[in-house]
C-alpha cells in the first residue's frame, strides 16, 4: 500500500562501527566513501582524543544528558519492558522458514556494510546455526539515513539485487539489523536526534512495506567518533553519541503505542512497522572502559577516525554474533535445536568452534567468555600467556550443543592471581574436529 511517510529532510553520506574478536579469515570490503564527496582525509586519525567525557547510554541509567534520561529503554533501564519483550519473543517463536529459508538482512551505509560483511561468515559458519538461516548484507556505501528513509530510493533496488544474488527474495526476509546516520550533522541536541529518529521511523515503515514477512528489526547507533575530531566532518562527536537517543526515542514511541505508524500488532490496527528493539549498543567513550569493559582504540579506525579498521569491524561483528546468539527474541530462529545440528547418523556435527567477546575486557576480578559449539565432541579451552605458556584450563571434555559461558577469575592453575597483561584464550577440538580459535583478554590490576 503506497503511503507518504518520509519526512522532507536533507542529508548526504554514511558510516560505520565492537570488543575483542576471534581470529578467523576476514572479508574485507572496499570501505566506500559516503554519498557526498567527502573532503580528503587527514594523514591519520586524531589519536589524542581518547575520551569526550560522555557516559554511554547503558551506563547513564536514570542520569541525564542535557536533560534527557539515559538507559536504552524507558525509565533508564537497559532491559526491554516485560510486555514489549514478551511480544518480541512470541514473534520470534513463530518465525519459520519460507521457501526453506529464514533471512536476516542489514540496512545501512558504508560502516554498516563493513561491519555486517564481517559478521556474515561468522554467522554462517557458526556451529549451532539454524540450518535454514541465511544472513545477507544489504547495506551499501553512501546509503545514509535520508536515502534509506525514501521508499522510492534506488537503494531499495540494490537491496533486492543483493537478495536475488543470494538466491532469495523479499518474502523470505524475517529480521533486519539497521544502522544509519546523518552525514555532516550540524543541528544542536536534541534536534539532531529528533531528525534522525524521523528517518528511523520512515525506514521501519519501509521495512514493513517491502518485506511482508519481516517481523523483527534491531537498531544500533554509532560507535565512538572522538578520533575524527579535526579529521573528518562525516559524523563526529557529539553527534555520534547523540544518535543513540534517536534509537532510544524511536523504540520508546513504539512501546508507548501512541504512533500508528509504528504499529506492529495486527490486533491494534494496520501493521505499519516491524517490532523494534535495540541491537548491540556500540558506543563507548574511547579508552574509558564501559561497565562491560568495551573501549575504542585509535587503531580500531581508518585514517578518517570514522570508518572502522579491520579490528573495529571485528569488534562490531563479535558484538552482533554475541547479540544474535543470546537475545531471546533472536535465538529461536537464529540457533538450531540440538537435534537439528546432528548429522544423519546422529553423531555430533561439530566442524568449528566460536569464542565470543569476553565481557568485561579489560578485566580486573573476572571475565565471562561465551563459547558456541554443537554436538558432544571433546573440547579444550585454556588460557595462555603471550609466550605460549599454559596459565589455566577452563574446560576439558564434551561440549553439548549451543552456547556456553566460561568464567575466568584471573588465576592460574595453581590458584595464584596472574599479573596484569595480555592473555589468550584458546578453544580447540579433538583431532577429528580440526577446530581452533582464540581471543585476547587484557587483565588489569
Amino acid at each position: 500500500m503506497a503511503r507518504l511517510r518520509w519526512t522532507a529532510l536533507l542529508a548526504a553520506s554514511s558510516l560505520f562501527t565492537v570488543v575483542l574478536w576471534v581470529s578467523v579469515t576476514a572479508m574485507i570490503l572496499a570501505w566506500g566513501l559516503l554519498g557526498l564527496a567527502a573532503p580528503a582525509p587527514a594523514e591519520a586519525a586524531n589519536c589524542k582524543i581518547t575520551t569526550v567525557g560522555f557516559t554511554p547510554l547503558n551506563d547513564l541509567g536514570t542520569g541525564t544528558y542535557q536533560g534527557e534520561e539515559g538507559g536504552l529503554y524507558p525509565g533508564g533501564a537497559n532491559e526491554r519492558p516485560a510486555a514489549h519483550d514478551a511480544a518480541g519473543r512470541a514473534l520470534a517463536e513463530a518465525i519459520t522458514p519460507i521457501g526453506e529459508r529464514i533471512v536476516l538482512i542489514s540496512i545501512g551505509m558504508s560502516n554498516t556494510t563493513q561491519e555486517f560483511s564481517r559478521f556474515v561468515p561468522l554467522a554462517m559458519n557458526l556451529p549451532g546455526r539454524n540450518p535454514p538461516l541465511l544472513v545477507v548484507d544489504c547495506a551499501a556505501g553512501g546509503q545514509h539515513a535520508a536515502i534509506a528513509a525514501d521508499p522510492n530510493s534506488p537503494y531499495w533496488n540494490t537491496v533486492r539485487q543483493r537478495l536475488a544474488q543470494a538466491g532469495v527474495d523479499s518474502t523470505q526476509v524475517r529480521a533486519a539489523w539497521v544502522k544509519e546516520a546523518i552525514p555532516g550533522p550540524n543541528l544542536p541536541f536534541p534536534d539532531d536526534a529528533l531528525e534522525l529518529k524521523g528517518y528511523f521511523r520512515a525506514i521501519a515503515m519501509n521495512l514493513a512495506d517491502k518485506f511482508p514477512n519481516l517481523k523483527l528489526a534491531y537498531y544500533s547507533s554509532r560507535i565512538y567518533a572522538g578520533y575524527a575530531q579535526g579529521v573528518s566532518p562525516l559524523n563526529p562527536e557529539p553527534w555520534a553519541y547523540q544518535s543513540g537517543f534517536a534509537v532510544k526515542w524511536l523504540i520508546e514511541d513504539q512501546i508507548a503505542g501512541n504512533d500508528p505508524g509504528l504499529n506492529y500488532d495486527p490486533d491494534s490496527g494496520p501493521v505499519e512497522s516491524p517490532w523494534l528493539a535495540w541491537g548491540p549498543y556500540l558506543w563507548a567513550d574511547g579508552l574509558v572502559p564501559r561497565s562491560d569493559g568495551l573501549i575504542w582504540e585509535c587503531g580500531d579506525f581508518q585514517q578518517d577516525g570514522t570508518h572502522p579498521s579491520t579490528s573495529g569491524r571485528n569488534k562490531v561483528a563479535g558484538m552482533l554474533l554475541d547479540f544474535f546468539t543470546s537475545d531471546l527474541t533472536a535465538t529461536p530462529w537464529f540457533l538450531a535445536t540440538e537435534s537439528a545440528v546432528e548429522n544423519e547418523a546422529g553423531a555430533p556435527a561439530l566442524q568449528s568452534l566460536v569464542l565470543l567477546p569476553a565481557r568485561p575486557n579489560p578485566m580486573r576480578a573476572a571475565t565471562s567468555i561465551p563459547l558456541a559449539g554443537t554436538g558432544g565432541a571433546a573440547v579444550r579451552v585454556a588460557v595462555y600467556d603471550p609466550t605460549g605458556r599454559l596459565v589455566r584450563i577452563l574446560h576439558r571434555g564434551p561440549l553439548p550443543a549451543g552456547r556456553h559461558e566460561l568464567r575466568w577469575d584471573g588465576t592460574s592453575e595453581a590458584g595464584m592471581a596472574v599479573h596484569a597483561g595480555v592473555y589468550f584464550v584458546q578453544a580447540s577440538g579433538t583431532s577429528d574436529v580440526q577446530a581452533e580459535v582464540a581471543i585476547k583478554v587484557v587483565v588489569t590490576r
